[in-house]
């Protein structure tokens, strides 16, 4: 009596009975090899099979007959696995805990010694400029006594937007009769208070670690698979995705394996072999307005990486920013090294703490750097592959037919890894000369149109379910960690940069 799929339940007994089977079989086996090594019933295997192609990194073979095969990865690696996850994790919090514990401390001694610096400077020289204003009929001894306070408050309006002596209609100092005074502070208000695009406080956090970009959605890359799915008519193929993500096709089907859980697919085999993903439910809809042409995932040889700034300040907030921490290693210096006879607290006060701060606040731009760097490098290449993948991927694009791709048109650092991923040909020419030609590519991109030609007669107002899978009520947190692997196999790296790079650009306007 065959087993009832509706109350068939892929328990951790079951699972790993299958497991010691595939790794007996190094991941390639039926249903019926799985059955006999393990003694579970075929209909039971043969659905926990196709359950654990969603759990696990894993093709489907089908043959002339109607066959399947099942082969996956023989490490048995779950899909999204990520073996260095919780270090790298872990870096990442302390790395976070630094960012916020060195932020208070700059705005304690970024802020506070600088104003204490200057407090000192002009405390050395206030007797001399109260004496010389008393013997002035001016009386501009006020001002004088009021200079260093004025300074400090200046210097707290510029760094935190805090207007001081005046209402945001008006100068510096007040109204028009203020302003017009003479004497010490006569003309300082005169321009009106302008609020900056970014506060002071912020440019230098920004200097240190970089502009601080919103965070990635992390269904970004499910939804983008989502939509092109639909632009395709339900029916998409490896060469398909490959062209949009930039993975191998052996990644590509990958991911594709990963999403017929997620959105309800299943798989057809053409005539050549073509394994043609097939997402009907995607193609339901409650607007008919949604049944017009939708605007594809561009290729990825459309979307160039790019590089965020490197701290997302112009030069000259960049030079103030280090001409002030300039100011207070210098100081730092002079007592440590000019001033004489100082108690051991102000030594380490004024001198010792200013100046491992102010080499910390130098180190810290200086080692981003040199990643900031590499990650500029590592865009130039990725983009100059992008750029060589459009050659590879047009010579497909033409009836099944595999145009010849010369030599000389693909880099040589990408020429071993292309012919590998995309299951490439050499040939020699008459003229004794290399070219590649795609022949898989050319026949996945032919076999998946005319699926979506043929599918344009079915799909649309038919509500069609492919497979009997039972939705799981997941937690929020087991929810999120399928998404993560969800994303991972739909190529999440390659969307993620480009979530950062528009999130960047949001911000920069």
């Amino acid at each position: 009596m065959a087993d009832d799929p509706n109350k068939l339940e892929l328990t951790h007994n079951v699972e790993s009975r299958i497991l010691k089977s595939l790794r007996k079989r190094k991941g390639v086996a039926t249903a019926g090899d799985v059955a006999a090594d393990t003694g579970l019933g075929y209909e039971q295997v043969d659905w926990a099979l196709q359950q654990m192609l969603d759990l696990y990194k894993s093709h489907l073979d089908v043959d002339d007959e109607g066959n399947l095969r099942y082969r996956f990865d023989p490490a048995l690696t779950r899909r999204g696995a990520d073996p260095g996850r919780t270090w790298r994790k872990v870096k990442r919090v302390a790395w976070r805990t630094f960012v916020v514990v060195f932020k208070v401390w700059t705005m304690a001694m970024l802020v506070g010694y600088t104003i204490a610096f200057i407090l000192l400077i002009l405390a050395a020289s206030l007797a001399a400029i109260g004496a010389s204003a008393s013997s002035d009929e001016g009386g501009d001894i006020g001002d004088a006594v009021m200079l260093p306070f004025m300074l400090v408050a200046r210097f707290l309006e510029y760094m935190f937007w805090w207007n001081l002596f005046s209402s945001p209609n008006q100068g510096y100092y007040g109204n028009r009769r203020r302003r017009s005074r003479g004497g010490m502070f006569g003309g300082m208000g005169r321009k009106p208070y302008q609020k900056p695009s970014k506060a002071f406080y912020q440019k230098i956090f920004d200097y240190l670690f970089g502009p601080e970009l919103p965070k990635a959605d992390p269904l970004a890359p499910a939804r983008a698979f989502a939509e092109f799915a639909r632009s395709r008519n339900g029916r998409i193929t490896a060469a398909d995705w490959a062209s949009r993500t930039g993975q191998s096709l052996d990644e590509a089907h990958n991911a594709l394996g990963a999403s017929l859980g997620r959105f309800r697919g299943d798989v057809d085999v053409t005539d050549d072999g073509t394994l043609v993903y097939r997402f009907d439910d995607l193609m339901v809809t409650a607007d008919e307005a949604d049944m017009r042409p939708r605007s594809a995932l561009a290729p990825v040889w459309e979307r160039k990486v790019t590089v965020p700034s490197f701290t997302g300040n112009d030069k000259k907030s960049n030079t103030r920013i280090s001409l002030l921490n300039g100011f207070n290693l210098f100081m730092a210096l002079a007592v440590l090294l000019v001033v004489q006879g100082l108690p051991l607290a102000a030594v380490i006060g004024l001198g010792w703490i200013p100046l491992i701060f102010s080499a910390m606040f130098f180190a810290i731009p200086l080692l981003r750097k040199r990643a900031h760097n590499k990650r500029a490098k590592q865009a130039e290449v990725e983009n100059e592959r992008r750029q060589a993948l459009q050659v590879v991927f047009e010579s497909a694009e033409h009836g099944g037919i595999a145009r010849p791709v010369p030599e000389a048109a693909i880099p040589p650092t990408f020429q071993n890894s292309f012919l590998l991923d995309y299951e490439g040909d050499i040939q020699v020419t008459n003229a004794s000369q290399n070219v590649y030609t795609f022949e898989r590519l050319a026949t996945d991109f032919e076999d998946g149109r005319r699926a979506r030609e043929q599918a344009n007669e079915v799909v649309f107002g038919k509500t069609v379910f492919s497979s009997d899978k039972e939705e799981k009520d997941l937690d929020e947190e087991a929810m999120e960690e399928f998404d993560r692997r969800l994303a991972m196999e739909l190529g999440g790296d390659v969307f993620e940069v480009e979530q950062a790079q528009a999130a960047y650009a949001q911000v920069g306007r």
